[in-house]
């Protein structure tokens, strides 16, 4: 394949993603949605952060103190965030390169599709339609606001790694399938899992189909394992805080598995086929893979089928049988006793395999319906037919949320070594614990331990928090913060009722334990400062 050929898709994709993400490229300070997205800058900074001032303690996040290894809380993220570094250390605004990275995930993903079936023998239109639905996969729109569910780039060159191993017995493929693999985990820990089963299930069918000489499952068994030496460092720090989180219940997992129906249900950004399909039952279940990706993927599994793609249609079954969970075939027995899919709420996400399914199906049917076109130049304008349908089909409706560019000025008051924050306001309701998000988007740029936060697990201490301070700022509640470790206390009037927030101001004030130090407006609202005597 000649490099200007991929420059060409690359470009092409480029221009396909900044059309359909519009509003996302237009703005690189907004997000959709001041959930995930935050979330996801602190998890890429603390990482920057900490691979440079103490990599030994890179799982001891600064969140949740005095509790060890709350990075592991959630997907760390850590090879996004060291890819992002350069970024970062250039000065680049954290929600400006968080912007970037999404955007990038789009393209590198498509590309890697572009490539995997190019490789498989596809023609150049036919990768083309591939890259462009797998780009544009409703799975990933729908996600848009989850950085760690873009990371798809890696699932096509593990497949490729397969496919080279048991077709021509390259050992260093090998490699390539340990690197790729050990890549996805470090990405995203969800897709690492379920990417594992589906490249297991796509590898049985083609060395069935081409009755594959064992020493060449004996070299992709072993980039497996190699995987699994690369990986072993970061399962290590989950599996070393699994007490403190304990295993997903089964009430969870069954909320976040999906039913077949689920995929007829469009996703809430989604509103070309919102109208007339079923309604969302949740975000996390809204699977539905659009009409054009479907209509050609169809094409694309009419018989007679290659190898190759009875591998894809094998694999995909799995991957929807997993998306099912508990109400599917395997998925229990797997919860049950495999350790790693313990910790693991949302099998729904086994859809972004199926949609790799489709859109290498998509592919093979559009190159089937574009061969019976006579003349270049009429399958030339089928094929931008195809990618604007693809487009159309996909297009997604979101908010775009400015986000702040500053934090408030309080935090250069606070000593660079032994304080602890309490971050206020904080809620009780167990739906607001995400109002802890801005807390730590501020301490992107302090990085004082706090007792505050969020994560994917929410540890009995918040709740103990939440409960011990639920008087603030009585005296009760501050005996408890002192108990706590907290040396400081920040209160934001930007985030609460001003008058609520004003009259507990006033009444810190008055409080003999605390001390004023600082002040500031941030947004039209001030923040103040406190040190808290013992």
């Amino acid at each position: 394949m000649k490099r200007c050929e991929i420059a060409t898709v690359f470009l092409g994709l480029v221009a396909v993603t900044l059309t359909v993400l519009h509003q996302q490229a237009a703005d690189l300070y907004a997000v959709p949605d001041r959930g995930d997205p935050i979330f996801s800058m602190w998890r890429i900074a603390w990482v920057q952060h900490q691979i440079v001032h103490d990599p030994r303690h890179l799982f001891d996040a600064n969140i949740f103190y005095p509790l060890p290894a709350t990075l592991t809380y959630s997907d760390s993220m850590i090879l996004p965030a060291l890819a992002a570094a350069p970024l970062a250390w250039a000065g680049v605004h954290p929600v400006v390169a968080y912007n970037e990275v999404l955007l990038a995930a789009f393209i590198l993903s498509g590309l890697s599709a572009y490539l995997l079936v190019r490789a498989f023998g596809y023609g150049r239109a036919s990768a083309w339609i591939t890259a462009v639905t797998f780009t544009l996969c409703p799975f990933r729109l729908n996600h848009l606001s989850h950085l760690e569910l873009q990371m798809t780039m890696w699932m096509p060159v593990v497949l490729l790694a397969v496919h080279r191993i048991l077709r021509d017995g390259r050992r260093r493929y090998a490699l390539v399938l340990a690197l790729a693999l050990a890549a996805q985990w470090y990405s995203s820990m969800y897709y690492g899992l379920f990417l594992a089963v589906y490249a297991a299930v796509f590898a049985v069918v083609l060395a069935g189909a081409w009755k594959v000489p064992g020493v060449r499952i004996v070299y992709a068994a072993a980039g497996v394992c190699l995987a699994g030496i690369l990986v072993w460092p970061l399962a290590g720090a989950y599996i070393a805080s699994a007490p403190a989180r304990g295993v997903r219940q089964a009430e969870s997992v069954a909320e976040f598995s999906a039913v077949p129906l689920d995929y007829l249900r469009p996703g809430v950004g989604n509103p070309t086929y919102r109208a007339f399909l079923p309604r969302v039952v949740h975000a996390e279940r809204a699977l539905f893979p659009g009409v054009v990706p479907l209509a050609l993927a169809a094409a694309g599994a009419w018989p007679p089928l290659t190898a190759t793609r009875a591998a894809f249609i094998a694999a995909g079954v799995v991957a929807f049988d997993g998306s099912l969970g508990v109400h599917g075939v395997f998925y229990p027995a797997l919860y049950r006793f495999a350790w790693p899919f313990q910790s693991v709420r949302v099998p729904a996400r086994f859809g972004i395999l199926v949609g790799l399914t489709i859109a290498a199906l998509a592919g093979a049917g559009a190159g089937r319906l574009l061969a019976r076109i006579p003349g270049a130049r009429a399958r030339l304008a089928a094929l931008a037919i195809l990618t604007l349908a693809l487009m159309v089909d996909g297009w997604p409706r979101y908010d775009r949320l400015p986000m702040w560019r500053f934090p408030p000025g309080i935090y250069a008051s606070i000593p660079k070594t032994g304080a602890v924050l309490f971050e206020f306001p904080i809620h009780a309701q167990p739906d607001r614990f995400a109002e802890n998000l801005p807390y730590m988007y501020f301490s992107i740029w302090h990085w004082t331990p706090m007792v505050n936060g969020y994560s994917g697990f929410n540890p009995r201490s918040y709740t103990a928090l939440v409960d011990g301070t639920s008087g603030f700022p009585d005296p009760s509640s501050l005996d408890y913060l002192a108990r706590a470790g907290v040396t400081h206390i920040a209160v934001h009037c930007r985030l609460w009722e001003p008058e609520v927030c004003a009259a507990t101001v006033e009444r810190l004030e008055t409080m003999p334990r605390v001390r004023h130090i600082a002040s500031a407006e941030w947004y039209g609202a001030p923040s103040s400062l406190y040190e808290l005597r013992k």
